[in-house]
Order: C-alpha cells, then structure tokens, then sequence
C-alpha cells in the first residue's frame, strides 16, 4: 500500500480557499471512546508522529455533500436536507458494531459493521439527490464504514501498519451501539486536520434526522 500523508494534500486544501465542507455522520456514543482511546495510546507509543483523531470528533462519514459555498443557495440546501430526511425515516433503526482495525493510504480506521445500512442510505443520496450533492470515489461499491484513529503525517508508517496485523488488533473489539439518528454538520478542513486541540471547533451542527419510527414521532 502506498501511504498519503497529510503532506502530500495539504496544499491543495489551503489553496481551493473552500475549507468549509458538508457531510452526513454518525457521532459515536461516548460510552464507546474508552476502547478506541485506548489502541490509540498504543499507536501513539510506537509512533507518536501522526495525527490521532480527538475523541470528540469520533464519528462514521456516511456520504459527503460538498463545499459550502460562501453565498449559500438556501432553496437547493433545503431540498437536499428534506430528501434526506425523507431516506431517513425509511430507514429502521439498526445496530452498529465496531470490531477490527484496518489502513487507508491515509489513516488508520475501525471497522464497523453495520449491516450495510450505511451504504444503503449513501447509494440513496447519490441516486435521489444526483446532481445536487457531491459524487465521490470512495461512494456506493466503494464505500467503507469506519472510525478514523490516526491519520498519516509520514510515510514511513511500517510499525503501525504492522501492529495492526497482529491478531489482537486487528479483530479487536469495541463495542456496539443502537442507530436511532444521522446528522449533517459541516466540518472545517484545515481544523478536523489540525492537532488535537484544534479539532474540537472541527464540526459544527446543522440537522439530525431521525431514523423510522423515530423520523415520524419527531416531525
């Protein structure tokens, strides 16, 4: 695998001026930080040199929405804040377990099982919002659930890439929690990349949306 750190695309994103970007997430519960800090610490004790995701940004990325432009078409965000609400309350509330350590080019990430539920709300967006929100490579087959630890600030990764080998980790469990909502937020680039202190201003709130059951009793 050829590693791609944060180097290698940081002049692109400071360059684009566009830093401010729209997503829908998952937020992992609290209650399942304790688990995922702990591998952390780990990789941190065999290398220290990479940027590890503060807990309070823990999350899954469902599907990316795109740039935030500054003279905001308000009428076209609606229309797609509404469709998603639409999937969402088609969508029955399912469980989510994150079990098993893995590598990007870019990061370290666990992996979650999530019945592909994930998935099916991604290839909805992209098919009923088609034109209106961002396509990406990494969307629909491609899609992979997972919760970014640590991403890459060198190249010469080895020993991390090799310890999450190891049959400890790489089926390590950390626990399982209820999917009941999604959220949209817009995240600032240069912060969710920054050090750990910076990454707090990283999201910021826009939509929940409820999921089934829930979706009805809530509108």
């Amino acid at each position: 695998m050829e590693v791609t750190p944060i180097r290698d695309y940081w002049n692109s994103i400071l360059s684009s001026g566009e830093t401010v970007y729209a997503g829908l997430i998952f937020r992992v519960p609290p209650r399942l930080w304790r688990p995922l800090m702990a591998l952390q610490n780990q990789f941190k004790s065999i290398d220290s040199r990479q940027l590890y995701s503060n807990p309070a940004t823990f999350h899954v990325p469902i599907k990316g929405l795109g740039y935030l432009e500054e003279e905001l078409d308000r009428n076209r965000y609606e229309t797609v804040l509404h469709k998603i609400n639409d999937i969402a309350s088609e969508i029955s509330p399912f469980e989510v377990a994150l079990k098993g350590v893995d590598a990007f080019p870019t990061s370290i990430y666990a992996r979650v099982d999530d019945g592909e539920h994930f998935k099916e709300i991604n290839e909805r967006i992209l098919v009923e919002l088609e034109g209106q929100v961002e396509k990406s490579p990494f969307d629909a087959a491609e899609f992979v659930p997972h919760v970014t630890l640590a991403t890459f600030n060198t190249k010469d990764v080895g020993p991390l890439l090799s310890f999450i080998k190891t049959e400890d980790v790489k089926e390590k469990e950390f626990g399982s929690a209820g999917v009941f909502e999604i959220e949209a937020v817009r995240m600032n680039v240069i912060f969710a990349l920054g050090p750990p202190e910076t990454q707090d201003n990283a999201f910021s709130y826009i939509r929940s949306f409820w999921l089934g059951s829930f979706n009805k009793k809530k509108s």
